[in-house]
């Protein structure tokens, strides 16, 4: 053996054993923990391995986004390169992203659908990285410039961008409900579906004030006459109207024969009746003459409190009984009647929005019924009476405080009838006689004032107290002598509560009267 092959044979022999030391001074877990291992052929001190061995954090150079995640699109792929060959790679949720190795350094990823899953990477060292994986709906487009546009366009307000499944995520607080709104369209081209969580900031408890105030007029005028005549041997008569209609009748006196029969009282109908004798001939008449004005008005101020997209309702009414027959019923093929019951009365249902800057938007939808048994129903014994509705829908934007009227809700009806005799109730003059008119004028008026508020708790500082707290009952010489029937009599050592804001509760003066909320801070007489 020459020189040359014995030198290739040391060498080869001295990489061997080199080899060998590092195997059996090393494990194979990620961590490398130290040990030591005899050496073949004798006792030999072992080289110290490092306490821990470092991660593999920094194993995967590109495809990352600037959050150190990796972010595709469904059906579209991208490459992922590390820094030192694989071993082996993992990924726990497989129906979102599939991957090919394509060398040492490359890995190929392919969206599948929305969702998120990790990528779990091992070097040949067993050093591991793990990353978030986000797939996107392939119309979603890269999040990244909708955030760079958020920041742009509202300076100030902080919108967070996220992704559930094929869905769009927005959450934040922003300073009103028109920077939400204009924040979802702005999103709308990234995604079809957007789940909006923006939070308004500011005041979210909305009281509403509200006034009803209803007129009704009605005016009605009547005529008619009923009138009968007989003269022993004849009789006739005038039925119009059916204001007390006279009859035919078997004579008392003579049975085979028949006579007219006049009513035996006065309808509620009637207002001037009466009878005579003229010669041989009786006569009869009743007379419904009528004009009649009537006045309603009606007047309700109810006061809501809700939170912002919740509905509140009011009702200043009560129900009446509806019966509802059932089939199938009892014996003798009866049906069941069970009852129901409707509402009616003043009734007012609201949704209102906070906006932001001091500005409300509101649906209000006001209601105001009452029970009408012109045009009842009566069957089995009983009445039912129909509703008379004013109602209205409306969405408002005002600000804190503003009001808002509803007026012009006018109804107008009129009515009228005539009944005559044909010929007899064209005559001149003597034609009322064969004839009965009526004619009726309703007018109703409906004004809705409005007045919403921004409003907060009251702290136990600023609790007003309450009517009757301090009733001061009369004793027998102020209830008989003093005529005192009871009073308001708040004691001295009470302190007045304070409150915030023009508008709210107003204290009462000396006389008893209440003041405005401004002439209640004003210092007394003598006090500065």
């Amino acid at each position: 053996m020459n020189s040359r092959n014995l030198y290739r044979a040391a060498l080869g022999l001295a990489l061997l054993t080199n080899l060998s030391v590092a195997s059996a001074q090393t494990t194979p877990s990620g961590n490398g923990a130290a040990g030591a291992a005899p050496a073949t052929g004798g006792t030999t001190a072992a080289r110290p391995a490092p306490a821990n061995r470092p991660a593999g954090a920094g194993l995967i150079t590109s495809g990352l986004d600037e959050t150190g995640r990796i972010r595709l699109q469904s059906n579209k792929s991208i490459e992922i390169n590390t820094s030192r060959p694989i071993s082996r790679l993992n990924v726990p949720e497989p129906k979102f992203v599939d991957y090919n190795v394509l060398g040492p350094t490359r890995i190929l990823m392919t969206g599948k659908e929305p969702g998120t899953t990790q990528l779990i990477v091992w070097d040949e060292q067993e050093r591991s990285q793990s990353v978030d994986v986000t797939v996107v709906a392939a119309d979603m487009g890269d999040l990244s410039g909708l955030q760079d546009q958020y920041k742009r366009l509202f300076p100030g307000t902080r919108i967070d961008v996220g992704v559930n499944q094929d869905s769009l995520v927005l959450s934040g607080h922003v300073q009103n409900l028109t920077v939400a709104e204009q924040a979802e369209r702005v999103a709308a081209p990234y995604s079809k579906k957007i789940i909006n969580l923006l939070e308004v900031a500011g005041g979210q408890q909305i009281m509403l004030q509200v006034r009803f105030a209803e007129v009704s007029k009605t005016a009605t005028r009547q005529l008619g006459v009923n009138m009968g005549y007989s003269d022993g041997t004849s009789f006739g008569g005038s039925n119009i109207g059916n204001i007390a209609p006279f009859a035919v009748v078997p004579s008392q006196v003579t049975p085979d024969k028949v006579i007219l029969g006049i009513p035996s009282g006065a309808g509620s109908g009637v207002t001037l009746f009466g009878g005579g004798v003229a010669g041989q001939t009786a006569f009869n008449y009743f007379v419904s003459a009528l004009r009649e004005n009537n006045l309603l008005r009606v007047l309700a101020e109810p006061n809501l409190i809700t939170v912002s997209g919740q509905e509140a309702s009011f009702l200043a009414g009560g129900e009446f009984p509806v019966p509802i027959p059932q089939g199938g019923g009892g014996a003798g093929n009866n049906s069941t009647i069970t009852i129901e019951y409707r509402e009616f009365g003043v009734k007012l249902k609201f949704t209102p929005i906070v906006l932001g800057d001091g500005r409300i938007r509101l649906k209000v939808s006001p209601e105001v019924s009452d029970l009408d048994f012109t045009t009842a129903v009566r069957f089995g014994g009983f009445v039912v009476p129909g509703l008379t509705t004013r109602k209205l829908t409306t969405v408002v934007e005002l600000a804190d405080g503003q009001s808002l009227a509803v007026a012009g809700l006018l109804n107008q009806n009129t009515s009228s009838a005539k009944q005559s005799t044909p010929l007899l109730g064209d005559i001149p003059v003597l034609g009322t006689l064969f004839s009965s008119v009526r004619y009726q004028r309703r007018e109703t008026e409906l004004v809705v004032l409005i007045t919403p508020r921004l409003v907060e708790g009251l702290a136990s500082s600023q609790q007003p107290t309450l009517p009757g707290e301090f009733w001061h009952h009369p004793d027998g010489w102020e209830l008989v002598v003093g005529h005192d029937i009871g009073h308001e009599e708040v004691p001295s050592n009470v302190p007045p509560p304070t409150y915030r804001g023009a508008h709210g509760y107003t204290m009462p003066n000396a006389g008893g009267r209440p003041m405005s909320a401004s002439a209640a801070q004003e210092p007394a007489a003598g006090q500065k």
